[in-house]
């Protein structure tokens, strides 16, 4: 096996190690700060988490697909380091970025839900004094 060769399969394994690493600890950790601890609402919690983590996976896949070619001649153990080094550091920026936009997209439907929880608390409250219960 030729040096290009061995770039490739380290660049490859490096990377979709990380991936699943980045993609498991969203899905476990991004699980709670949706559900908050509370049962009503897990379903719709656990089906969206689930998405946003195949389009995670979809993207920086895809990324590492478009960033496995290589033009350059790499003759040497050093030059594979260097190209594949390069190459992760890549793929590290992308995972980056596709985490803090999943932790903005799971704020994002967090805010809405406590929105959404203080309307009904709020309309309730309306309702009872309506009624005469307060």
């Amino acid at each position: 096996m030729n040096n290009t060769l061995w770039a490739y399969a380290a660049y490859l394994a490096v990377c979709v190690g990380i991936t699943i690493w980045v993609a498991r600890t969203l899905r476990r950790h991004g699980l709670v700060l949706l559900t908050n601890g509370h049962l009503d609402g897990a379903e719709l919690s656990e089906a969206y988490s689930h998405l946003l983590i195949v389009g995670f996976y979809l993207v920086n896949f895809g990324a590492i697909c478009f960033l496995l070619k290589t033009t350059q001649q790499i003759v040497t153990a050093e030059a594979a380091i260097e190209v594949a080094s390069y190459k992760v550091g890549m793929i590290l920026v992308v995972l980056g970025a596709m985490h803090f936009a999943i932790l903005a997209s799971l704020a994002s439907m967090r805010k809405n839900r406590d929105e959404d929880e203080r309307l009904r608390e709020v309309s309730e409250l309306h309702s009872r004094r309506r009624m005469g219960e307060i």
